[in-house]
């Protein structure tokens, strides 16, 4: 996603979190921890507080099997914003159904539509972080270990550069080796 497309869904989950108490919230803050976790859908939606340890989340289960997921401070302030009741194991609660929100894609085309992102799957989201992650440097084996994936060509499939970035990195290293030539 563009930084423009991150703006725009931004805007549609913070007025959905500024309805406290209520399904768009509740639907709101799991979207949005998807952005900096890079966690799969299914993942978030089943989390349990049992899950959440500290600055990471132990799942279970997962599509690769048992887990960690590496949470920031972003990622921490939306757990730590929610309620939370002894009685409900869920983190992600509809109260009016009295059930966990176990399919976050039932909601994603609402959302989708009202940020004006046609185009966008939820799954993007994860492509998203890992696209970020590599725009912002990191090792395609470090993108691998925060996903959650067993191998690098798993990984290779989620890193998207955008334009900008692949031009000042061909900026960069033709400057270093402009540089070594001079010599």
């Amino acid at each position: 996603m563009s930084s423009t497309e991150l703006r725009q869904l931004g805007e549609v989950l913070a007025e959905d979190q500024s309805v406290e108490g209520s399904l768009r919230s509740t639907v709101a803050a799991a979207v949005t921890l998807l952005l900096p976790t890079g966690s799969r859908a299914s993942e978030v939606a089943g989390l349990q507080w049992q899950d959440v340890r500290g600055n990471r989340l132990k799942l279970r289960d997962s599509k690769t099997g048992p887990r960690t997921v590496w949470l920031g401070d972003d990622a921490r302030a939306v757990l730590d914003a929610l309620p939370r009741s002894r009685n409900i194991p869920w983190v992600f609660w509809d109260s009016e159904r009295r059930t966990p929100l176990l399919k976050l894609s039932n909601y994603w085309p609402s959302i989708r539509a009202r940020a004006g992102l046609f185009n966008i799957r939820l799954h993007d989201l994860r492509h998203t972080f890992a696209s970020n992650a590599a725009m912002s440097s990191e090792t395609l084996s470090m993108i691998g270990r925060l996903l959650g994936h067993r191998s690098l060509s798993s990984t290779s499939r989620y890193g998207h550069l955008g334009e900008e970035h692949v031009s000042d990195a061909a900026q960069r290293i033709g400057t270093v080796i402009e540089h070594l030539i001079q010599r």
